[in-house]
């Protein structure tokens, strides 16, 4: 039975009344919710164009853009280590978030967006924004480490290959010795004609023993390319004027370089070479007998780790450098520095008489030292010695000093006036292992460097600087300021805490133009580390390697 049909014909009129108003109010709400959201719009961008006038009303805002384009470009420039467990957005891409005018400034600043460190901050939508951005703009591009994803190489090959015209500056940090060599085959038939800076290296402790075969890279000309940093790798470089030179260590098993490979990449580049850092291993056995050392006559910095002479490789056997001017040492065993000594001396004074800073780092000093080696280094003006190191050749100092003052004889080392102490280990100021009589003597290696203070004051030859480093620099300052003040002795003192010039990485300064790669690749493997360690039970997602790990082979090209 139909229900409407009981109801009278006035009920069923005022429900057809009731359903029109319904539908009448309906249409009411919908134009009122409209209403509500265009008001509501207008409140927004009336609110927004409010805080856009006090903005505008802020001191900052009233920065010219292109002092913002300074600034946004020094501010890339600070380094902050990374937290939790995602990856810190791109300081240019925090920069351009801000509010309109900053946005509209970082778009506009091609320069901003000519970094690009992959798989590390981009990923290939980023990578096609950022060339986008950048125009034509010098590129400095980071290559790895994890590139095991097929896609992120095919974008490098696709998309970043093709621009390499545009590279100033290339780092390749690969976490595999394949992923590495892949890279560089795509670099051989090619030219790089603004490349100035190149870093190549691989971090692959699992499969790093045997040999790596030779690879010639950037057939095509790479003519600006003059800062150079290769870690222990056989690679032939392009005709260039290189002027920085770096051989680093590879992680893992002791591979060296052999000799003969190390000189083929410096001789093509002997004659306009300034710095050469030799940190790596170095195979010195199977010399060639009555082979002539290669002349690196404008070299001026050399760096020498005792990495470099642990396979018997000898220095100035295989180079020879007669404008030398800085010479570090850092790490060597007695035996490997003492022929270095003697090489000085025997050579005097046709060699090392350009000499005006000698470094000892972490160094066992010889016994044997003698006058001969200051005779050799005559124009020194600055000397540094690790402390715990320092005690043969402060007291050849010393002694030579008062020789001189007795006899009145002119002083070794007449020029020098910087004495630089690297502390690295703990200097404890209380000693309770002695009695209380005897608190208020003065430590031995305070005494004498007190001494040699005294001893060059006296010769006319007075100490302008004495230099602290090291992370335990500050408690050796305030023993020494005490003891000072107790002997009536005055000299400037620098102290510099942060330095821990033991560790190999600082040997490069945070204002060298690596430095920033070596951070980065650095803070993504310690996040790739947390995300494999919050895995449960151990179980993650991300591979190391474009193969399973195993035992280490040779590679071919």
């Amino acid at each position: 039975m139909n229900l409407t049909s009981g109801l009278g014909e006035a009920a069923q009129k005022e429900e057809e009344e009731l359903t029109l108003r319904i539908a009448a109010l309906e249409v009411k709400k919908q134009e009122l919710t409209s209403g509500l959201s265009h008001v509501q719009q207008t409140m927004r961008s009336l609110q927004s164009r409010i805080a856009q006038i006090k903005n505008e009303t802020a001191p900052i805002s009233r920065l010219p853009s292109d002092v913002l384009e300074i600034i946004f470009d020094e501010s890339r420039r600070v380094l902050f280590p990374w937290a939790g467990f995602r990856r810190p957005l791109p300081i240019e891409v925090q920069l351009s978030h801000v509010c309109r005018r900053w946005r509209q400034v970082a778009l506009n600043t091609p320069s901003l967006w000519n970094t690009l460190r992959v798989p590390i901050l981009h990923r290939e939508s980023a990578i096609k924004a950022y060339l986008h951005r950048c125009n034509q703009c010098p590129l400095s591009v980071h290559l790895g480490p994890q590139l095991s994803d097929r896609r992120i190489m095919d974008v490098i090959t696709s998309v970043l290959i093709p621009r390499i015209g545009q590279f100033r500056e290339l780092i390749l940090d690969t976490q595999d010795r394949q992923e590495l060599y892949s890279l560089l085959c795509h670099l051989v038939n090619t030219a790089a004609p603004c490349l100035q800076r190149l870093k190549i290296t691989s971090n692959d402790p699992a499969r790093g023993q045997g040999s790596y075969p030779p690879i010639e890279i950037f057939k095509q000309g790479a003519p600006l390319l003059s800062d150079v940093r290769l870690s222990a790798l056989p690679i032939t470089l392009p005709q260039a004027a290189v002027s920085t030179l770096h051989f680093d260590p590879l992680p893992g098993p002791v591979i060296p370089l052999p000799r003969s490979h190390l000189l083929s990449i410096i001789t093509p580049v002997a004659s306009s070479l300034t710095v050469l850092y030799l940190k790596g291993f170095v195979s010195g056995f199977h010399e060639e007998p009555g082979s002539a050392p290669v002349v690196l006559p404008a070299l001026r910095e050399l760096v020498v780790h005792g990495h470099a002479m642990i396979h018997g490789f000898n220095v100035f056997r295989n180079i020879s450098a007669p404008s030398l001017r800085f010479f570090t040492l850092c790490a060597l065993k007695r035996q490997a520095l003492s022929p270095i000594h003697k090489f000085m001396t025997r050579t005097s004074p046709d060699q090392f008489r350009s000499l005006r800073s000698l470094h000892y780092i972490d160094c066992q000093m010889d016994d044997d030292l003698d006058i001969y080696l200051p005779h050799a280094t005559s124009g020194l003006t600055h000397l540094s010695v690790s402390l715990g190191s320092h005690t043969h050749l402060m007291r050849l100092l010393s002694n030579s000093d008062k020789q001189a003052a007795l006899h009145r004889t002119k002083p070794l080392w007449p020029r020098l006036r910087t004495l630089t102490f690297h502390v690295a280990s703990p200097w404890s100021q209380d000693r309770d292992d002695v009695e209380s009589d005897e608190e208020d003597e003065i430590p031995p290696a305070i005494a004498l460097l007190l001494d040699v203070i005294q001893l060059r004051k006296t010769v006319g030859t007075q100490l302008e600087l004495l230099r602290l480093e090291g992370p335990h620099a500050r408690a050796f300052h305030d023993e020494l300021t005490l003891a000072l003040i107790k002997s009536q002795l005055q000299v400037n003192i620098e102290v510099l805490p942060g330095l821990s010039p033991d560790n190999d990485s600082q040997l490069l300064s945070s204002d060298d133009w690596a430095y920033s790669g070596l951070f980065y690749g650095s803070q993504y493997r310690t996040h790739l580390y947390r995300k494999l360690q919050s895995g449960p039970h151990g179980q993650h997602h991300l591979h190391w390697g474009s193969v399973p790990r195993g035992p280490g082979s040779s590679l071919s090209p």
